[in-house]
C-alpha cells in the first residue's frame, strides 16, 4: 500500500492507497503559515497508524518542489521536506508539486489524446499548473516549473498589483481567490470572502466589474499558454475554477479570441483527491525506475 499526502496553504489531506484506489482517508488543518518547522513532524503524526501497512509514500506539496528542497513562495522558507519526511516515515518519499500532480492525474486516467498534451490549471487560494508535454511531466531541478501563476499578464483595467514573488501583475496576484476576497473587501470596505464574491456579485456592479478584470487577466494567461505549449485542452481546477460566474466567463472571452489561441476548457473528471491519485501514480512510475536501475 502507499501513504499518499496532499500539503497545500489550508488543508493537508491523507490517504492509505491500494491499487490506485483510497482504502481510508482523512484532513486537517494547514500549518505551513503558523509553524513551518515542524510540518513533517506534523504530517507523519496524522499518518502513523498506516506506515507499517505501507511501502511508499508519495506527496503532492504547493510550492517550489525541487530535487531536495521545497520552497514555499507565500512563505518564504525552504525545508529539506522529501528527507525530513524519509527519515520520519522511515519509507521511501517521492514528492512533486501538487497541481502537477493533479495534471498527472488528469492525463493518466483521462481521455487519451492524440498529441499527448495537457496543460492542468488550479484557481483556489492561488493559481498554480501542471504541464505535461509529448507524454511527459515537464519538471525542473529546482522546481521553479510549470508555476503559470506567476506568470505576468497584460490586463488594461487592472489596477497594479505586485505579487509576493516579486514581480508585478503576476495572474496569482489578480485572479486568485485570495486577491477576489482583497480587492473585493477594498471595494466594499468590509472584508468578504472569495465565496461571498460570488454570491452577491449581481448585487454590486463594480464588483461584477472586478470578476470582468479577473476573467480578462486569466484568459490572457491561457492564450499565453497556447502558445507556449500548443496545448489543445486546458483542464480547470480549483474552488475559484469551479465558480460559475468565473468558468463561463472564462469560456466566453476563450471564444472570442483569434482562433490560434483557442482551447477547449473541461473540469477535471478525477475530483477532489486528484492531487492524491496524481501523486500515487507518478511515485510508482518513479520509485519503479529507481529500483530498475538500482
Amino acid at each position: 500500500m502507499i501513504i499518499a499526502i496532499d500539503i497545500g496553504g489550508t488543508k493537508i489531506s491523507a490517504a492509505l492507497i491500494d491499487n490506485n484506489k483510497i482504502i481510508q482517508s482523512r484532513k486537517t488543518d494547514s500549518i505551513i503559515h503558523q509553524d513551518l518547522n515542524n510540518l513533517a513532524n506534523y504530517v507523519v503524526h496524522l499518518c502513523q497508524d498506516w506506515i507499517e501497512k505501507a511501502h511508499l509514500v508519495a506527496v503532492a506539496c504547493t510550492g517550489q518542489v525541487g530535487k531536495n528542497h521545497v520552497h514555499f513562495l507565500s512563505a518564504k522558507q525552504t525545508l529539506p521536506l522529501q528527507q525530513q519526511l524519509n527519515t520520519g516515515f522511515g519509507l521511501p518519499v517521492v514528492i512533486l508539486n501538487d497541481a502537477a500532480a493533479a495534471a498527472w492525474a488528469e492525463y493518466c486516467l483521462g481521455p487519451k489524446r492524440q498529441d499527448n498534451s495537457l496543460v492542468y490549471i488550479t484557481v483556489s487560494t492561488g493559481i498554480g499548473g501542471g504541464i505535461i508535454q509529448n507524454g511527459q511531466l515537464v519538471t525542473a531541478t529546482d522546481g521553479f516549473c510549470a508555476h503559470l501563476g506567476h506568470m505576468s499578464v497584460t490586463c488594461h483595467a487592472a489596477p497594479t498589483i505586485q505579487c509576493h514573488c516579486g514581480r508585478i501583475n503576476c495572474v496569482e496576484a489578480i485572479s486568485s481567490g485570495t486577491s477576489i476576497a482583497r480587492q473585493a473587501s477594498q471595494i466594499l470596505k468590509t472584508e468578504v470572502s472569495c465565496k461571498t464574491v460570488f454570491e452577491q456579485y449581481l448585487a454590486h456592479p463594480e464588483i461584477d466589474t472586478l470578476l470582468e478584470q479577473c476573467t480578462d487577466a486569466f484568459v490572457d494567461l491561457i492564450a499565453n499558454i497556447k502558445a507556449l505549449t500548443g496545448t489543445t485542452v486546458i483542464v480547470l481546477g480549483g474552488s475559484v475554477g469551479a465558480a460559475i460566474p468565473f468558468k463561463e466567463r472564462v469560456i466566453a472571452k476563450i471564444a472570442k479570441l483569434p482562433s490560434i489561441y483557442q482551447v477547449e476548457l473541461v473540469s477535471p473528471m478525477t475530483g477532489e483527491h486528484a492531487d492524491l491519485i496524481g501523486a500515487t501514480i507518478y511515485a510508482q512510475t518513479i520509485n519503479g525506475f529507481r529500483n530498475a536501475t538500482q
